[in-house]
């Protein structure tokens, strides 16, 4: 089974148009995935560290499989954003996850846009693309974010959907809190409850980062491209 596993579909851009269904999915990650869970399915894209790609391997099923870090070197990482055993396993507190966020679009903007530019290469007569992290909320979260402000879907409409993910993770984070407060106290546990929820500070921290024209811009994506990949996605 996947957790956090959303069809973009149906979501409307600020000029009317709709994405199309069964074109771009996003996700937790896919150890426990069968075979069904990935039907239409045609590409996957890991976006975890190398280091969460070995504790947990993808379910892929023969399907497509680009493994693209977000980050990208041997044991780089953002505690509370990456979700190795190790990283797990430390006791200090977690910072701030907006100022996370921040960090995670000003230094990682060659990942995301590696990972923009497969999506957007994509070849959607095969199938769909899913993207995933570990909970499906900080790094599928934005990129999620980056493909649907690419797509022209207002940002109230982004933030709703990104907020959807505390469907499957309040429970967990209220758990885990719960859990650490005995085992390590409130402070540690306060900080892994905020890492585990989306809050609408984080994305708009990012987005604060990120200005009026991170996609072509930063990101150096041109408009033409854009275009194409609306042409692809939208009905």
């Amino acid at each position: 089974m996947i957790q956090n596993k959303r069809d973009l579909g149906g979501l409307k851009t600020r000029d009317g148009k709709t994405i199309r269904p069964g074109m771009i999915v996003r996700s937790a990650q896919l150890a426990q995935a069968e075979d069904g869970d990935l039907e239409g399915i045609a590409t996957i894209i890991d976006l975890r560290t190398l280091a969460e790609q070995r504790e947990m391997p993808d379910q892929a099923f023969g399907r497509e499989y680009l493994p693209l870090p977000i980050f990208a070197k041997v044991n780089e990482g953002i505690d509370g954003v990456s979700h190795e055993e190790e990283a797990e396993q430390k006791q200090a507190p977690i910072p701030d996850m907006a100022v996370l966020y921040g960090i995670l679009m000003r230094v990682y903007a060659d990942s995301f846009r590696k990972v923009l530019t497969a999506i957007m290469d994509h070849d959607y007569t095969r199938g769909a693309v899913l993207w995933h992290c570990t909970e499906g909320k900080d790094r599928c979260g934005m990129t999620t974010a980056l493909v649907l402000e690419a797509l022209g879907v207002d940002r109230k409409d982004i933030l709703e959907d990104y907020l959807k993910t505390n469907l499957i993770n309040l429970p967990k984070a209220e758990a885990i809190r719960e859990k650490l407060i005995l085992s390590h106290g409130k402070e540690m546990a306060d900080g892994a409850y905020q890492a585990y929820i989306a809050d609408e500070r984080y994305l708009r921290a990012a987005w604060e980062e990120m200005g009026s024209d991170y996609i072509t811009g930063r990101l150096g994506i041109p408009e033409e491209k854009l275009e194409l990949f609306r042409k692809k996605i939208l009905e």
